[in-house]
């Protein structure tokens, strides 16, 4: 009877837990360093959501925007000039180096403000990341295969505007204009 009864309550939890996975939301955010419309969306949006809405997503930022390569990775051009390009390639590599979903949180709202040091090392430092390990990555090709990855993904969505949230790994143009005014509502629905 025991072994029944104790059974019966692993199953129960297993199938909490399973309900829980199933309910998990992925929000992918394409965006770019310089873009005073993803400033916007990571200061009007992303850190206004409570910490129980932002612990129940799995987020990944993907910080390129409307640039491109060129030669495969010898350069990048971007919407907003060569500092944009520069930044993407900072926030690539240090986003690679934190070690959860928070810090990178913390890292992208500090860095993706109107007041932030243009070439993202002050936020870098405030993060806590090894700052040798952040430049050899900006200065060696690990920067570049980053955002040559950040690229590829960006191509896949095709944006038509930055930043651009993609929930799930579908683009749902609806959403996507929600989730300039209503982030914490459209997490909401998808969790239900």
């Amino acid at each position: 009877m025991k072994q029944y009864l104790a059974s019966a309550l692993l199953l129960v939890a297993l199938s909490a837990n399973i309900g829980q996975l199933q309910a998990a939301v992925t929000v992918d955010v394409y965006y770019a360093h310089l873009c005073p419309d993803s400033v916007r969306f990571v200061q009007n949006q992303l850190l206004t959501l409570s910490p129980q809405l932002l612990n129940s997503i799995t987020l990944d930022f993907i910080p390129f925007g409307k640039a491109q390569s060129v030669n495969n990775g010898q350069s990048f051009i971007c919407q907003h000039g060569p500092a944009e390009c520069e930044g993407n390639r900072v926030q690539s590599c240090i986003l690679s180096l934190l070690p959860s979903q928070q810090a990178q949180v913390n890292y992208v709202g500090c860095q993706m403000s109107f007041d932030a040091d243009p070439r993202g090392w002050e936020c870098a430092f405030r993060s806590g990341v090894n700052l040798n390990a952040a430049e050899a990555c900006v200065e060696g090709t690990q920067g570049t295969q980053l955002q040559l990855e950040a690229e590829r993904r960006t191509q896949l969505i095709a944006p038509a505007f930055i930043p651009t949230i993609v929930f799930n790994g579908q683009f749902d143009q609806a959403l996507q204009d929600r989730s300039l005014v209503d982030l914490a509502g459209i997490i909401q629905e998808l969790l239900v």
